[in-house]
C-alpha cells in the first residue's frame, strides 16, 4: 500500500466523525473528547479522542491508536481491508494494488453486476408480469409483504429454458461471462440455457449488499427444494450470511445475532421487527461466516428447525465455532453458563430450542410475540450437545453408550472449573446410568488423545525462546526449593500472563512445599497443566547448576521482570501525561501525575528496590 493514501485517508477522515457513531456517549472535554470505552465495560468515561493528533486511548483497558486502529478494532479487520474500506468511505482510489489488480478487481466488479442485472430482471418478472402470479401466490400465502418483497429483492424464474439468456442476449450481454457469474448452464452441443427455472428467487449480497449469487426455492415439488448459485469468483457459500447487509445494524445494536436456517425464517422475522436474524448458507456454519458475524456481536445464538437433521446441523455448527473461533488467554464459563471452548473464546455460543414440529418461519408468524421469550431462552451448549446425544440411548445398549462419551467427553475435557465440569460429569453418568468415575476417566483418556506421540515427538526439540516470565516460571516450578524465597517476593500484579498469576498462587502454597513438580502438576486443571508442562519443557537441557547459580539467576530474571515492567507502564502513563498537558486537561493532568506517584512508590518498596536491571531507568518527576 502507498504511503500517500494511509495518510490521504488519515486527511480526509476525522477521528471524531469516525469513532462517534460507535461511541454514542463521547462529548467534548476540552480540546478532547471523552466517552465510555466501546471496547470494555465501564461506568466512568476513560476513553479519549485526541482531535489534534488524530489519536484515541483508553485509560481504562489500554487500547489506543489511529482511525485504523479504532476501526480494526471495532469491525473485526486486518489493516488491508480497514484501509481499502476507510479510503472507499473517503472516496480515495488506491492506486497502489499489485498490477494484476485492477483487471481481477474489473472481472469482479462486472460478474457483480451481471448478478444485479439477473435480479433486476427477476424483480421484474415476479412483480410486473403474469408469469410471476404463481409466485405471488406463494408468498401471499406465506404472508410474505410488498415491503419484505422490495426490502430483499425477491424475484422469481419463470418456466423456459432461455428467458434470462435472451434476456443477457438483448443487452449484448457475453454469455460466456453470464455462465462464469453462474446465471446460465452450457449445453452439451454449444449455447447456453438458464440455470434458474421455475423457482423463487432470494438474492445473496455480500457485507456491502452487492448481489453475489442467488438461492432459488422451487414452487411446488420439484427437485432440488432450494438450487443455489455454483461456486464462482465472487460467490463462495461458505463465506456469505444470508441478510448480513440487512442485520448488521440491528444485530449492533441489540449485541446479538439469530441464526436461523432457511430464507423465509429470516424474511419473516424481519417483517415483524425482529431484524437481528439472518441465515447460514449451509447446514453448518463455517468459519468465514462466524468471522463475519462478530464483526457485528460476539453473541451468536443459534435457531435451527426442532427436527432431529435440525439438531444434528447444529452439531455440526457447534463443531465447526469450537474449531474457529478466535480463542484469548484462559477458558472459563461466563455468567450466563455458556461454555467457552478451547481457552476463552471471544465469542459466546446458545443454542434455542424450537418447538417440535415448528420451523422459525412458522413460529414467528403464528406468534411472533413469544419470539424475544425463545430466544432469551437459549441453552449453553453443552446442556443441549448432553440432550441431544443422549435422548435416543438405550440404557442396555453398552456400545452406543461408549459412544456418546466418548463424543461428549472432549468437549468436557476443556472446561476449567472443576466444579461446573463435576456437574456435566454427574449429569452425564446419570443420563446414560453410569458411574461418574467412568465418565472422569473417559475425559482424562480424551486429553491424553491430544497429546503428541510417537517417534516425531521423541525427537529432540530445540528450545523456544521464553519471556521473562516464563522463565522465571520455569525456574520457580523445576527448583521450588531452592527459589522459594524468590516466588514469595513476585508481584502478582506485575505478570501478564494470567495462568502465571494462578500458577503462583500453588507454587507459594506451604502446603504443597513437599510435592516435586510433576506432583504439583498432576493436582492442576488441565490447562494451567498444560502450560506449566510447557513452560518446564521450553527449559530442559539446559547443563547443570549449583543451588547458588540457580538462585542468584532466579533474583536476576524476577529483578528483569519487574524492570520490563516498570518501563512499560512508566512509558504508557508518560506518553498520555504529555498529551492530557497539551489538551490542558487538568482532571486528567491530576489523575496521571498520581498514577505515577503510585508507581514510584510501588517500585520503591522492593527489596532491594533498585538492582542492575533498573540503573537506566529514571524516578518519574512530578509537578
Amino acid at each position: 500500500m502507498a504511503r500517500d493514501a494511509v495518510s490521504e485517508v488519515r486527511d480526509r477522515i476525522g477521528i471524531v466523525d469516525l469513532v462517534q457513531p460507535y461511541v454514542p456517549s463521547l462529548k467534548r472535554a476540552g480540546r478532547s473528547y471523552k466517552g465510555l470505552c466501546p471496547f470494555h465495560q465501564e461506568k466512568t468515561p476513560s476513553f479519549v479522542v485526541f482531535p489534534d493528533s488524530e489519536n484515541f486511548h483508553c485509560f481504562g483497558c489500554g487500547k489506543g491508536g489511529d482511525i485504523f486502529t479504532f476501526y480494526m478494532l471495532a469491525e473485526h479487520v486486518e489493516f488491508r481491508e480497514a484501509l481499502r474500506e476507510l479510503a472507499q468511505r473517503a472516496g480515495i482510489e488506491l492506486e497502489s494494488m499489485p498490477a494484476t489488480a485492477p483487471k481481477h478487481d474489473e472481472h469482479r466488479l462486472k460478474l457483480i453486476e451481471l448478478n444485479g442485472q439477473a435480479q433486476t430482471f427477476f424483480a421484474h418478472v415476479l412483480t410486473k408480469s403474469r408469469a410471476g402470479e404463481v409466485a405471488r401466490q406463494e408468498l401471499t400465502r406465506r404472508g410474505v409483504s410488498d415491503e419484505m418483497i422490495q426490502r430483499f429483492g425477491l424475484g422469481y424464474a419463470p418456466s423456459g429454458w432461455d428467458n434470462l439468456a435472451r434476456y443477457f442476449s438483448d443487452k449484448q450481454i457475453d454469455l460466456a461471462q453470464a455462465h462464469e457469474a453462474g446465471l446460465l448452464q452450457e449445453r452439451d452441443n454449444g449455447g447456453y440455457y438458464d440455470r434458474f427455472r421455475e423457482r423463487l428467487m432470494f438474492p445473496i449480497h455480500d457485507r456491502d449488499g452487492n448481489t453475489v449469487g442467488f438461492g432459488g426455492r422451487v414452487i411446488g415439488d420439484g427437485v432440488p427444494k432450494y438450487l443455489n448459485t455454483p461456486q464462482t469468483p465472487v460467490f463462495d457459500k461458505s463465506s456469505l450470511v444470508f441478510a448480513y447487509d440487512l442485520a448488521r445494524d440491528a444485530i449492533r445494536n441489540a449485541d446479538e445475532v439469530v441464526i436461523v436456517e432457511g430464507y423465509m425464517d429470516v424474511i419473516a422475522a424481519h417483517q415483524l421487527g425482529y431484524e437481528n436474524v439472518v441465515a447460514a448458507m449451509g447446514t453448518a456454519i463455517t468459519e468465514p461466516q462466524v468471522s463475519l458475524l462478530k464483526r457485528a456481536s460476539k453473541r451468536l445464538v443459534l435457531a435451527l428447525d426442532a427436527d432431529a437433521a435440525g439438531q444434528m446441523a447444529t452439531l455440526r455448527s457447534l463443531d465447526t465455532l469450537r474449531e474457529t473461533l478466535d480463542a484469548d488467554e484462559v477458558p472459563v464459563p461466563d455468567a450466563f453458563g455458556m461454555v467457552r471452548f478451547e481457552r476463552k473464546l471471544s465469542a459466546e455460543i446458545a443454542i434455542v430450542t424450537l418447538p417440535e414440529g415448528k420451523d422459525p418461519d412458522e413460529l414467528i408468524r403464528k406468534s411472533p410475540e413469544r419470539w424475544p421469550e425463545i430466544v432469551k431462552s437459549a441453552r449453553p451448549v453443552l446442556d443441549f450437545t448432553i440432550d441431544v446425544l443422549t435422548r435416543d440411548i438405550d440404557r442396555s445398549d453398552a456400545r452406543a453408550k461408549s459412544a456418546a462419551v466418548q463424543r461428549i467427553a472432549p468437549l468436557f475435557q476443556q472446561i476449567p472449573d472443576r466444579i461446573v465440569q463435576g456437574h456435566y460429569i454427574n449429569q452425564l453418568a446419570k443420563r446414560l446410568d453410569l458411574d461418574e468415575r467412568l465418565v472422569l476417566s473417559e475425559i482424562r483418556r480424551a486429553r491424553l488423545k491430544t497429546t503428541p506421540k510417537g517417534p516425531a515427538s521423541q525427537q529432540p526439540v530445540k528450545p523456544a525462546r521464553q519471556s521473562t516470565e516464563d522463565h522465571l516460571f520455569a525456574l520457580l516450578l523445576r527448583h521450588r526449593d531452592l527459589t522459594h524465597e524468590v516466588a514469595m517476593r513476585v508481584p502478582a500484579d506485575d505478570l501478564g500472563d494470567t495462568r502465571n498469576r494462578e500458577l503462583l498462587r500453588y507454587i507459594v502454597d506451604p502446603d504443597l512445599a513437599g510435592l516435586t513438580p510433576e506432583q504439583l502438576i498432576a493436582g492442576l486443571d488441565d490447562e494451567l497443566a498444560d502450560h506449566a508442562e510447557a513452560t518446564l519443557a521450553a527449559h530442559e537441557g539446559r547443563p547443570e547448576q549449583f543451588p547458588g547459580q540457580i538462585q542468584r539467576e532466579a533474583n536476576e530474571v524476577l529483578d528483569r521482570l519487574r524492570a520490563e515492567r516498570y518501563r512499560f507502564l512508566l512509558r504508557q502513563l508518560q506518553q498520555h501525561l504529555l498529551a492530557a498537558e497539551q489538551e490542558k486537561d487538568r482532571e486528567m493532568v491530576d489523575a496521571l501525575r498520581q498514577q505515577l506517584n503510585t508507581l514510584a512508590q510501588r517500585h520503591a518498596q522492593y527489596d532491594p528496590p533498585l538492582s542492575p536491571y533498573f540503573k537506566d531507568l529514571r524516578t518519574p518527576q512530578h509537578g
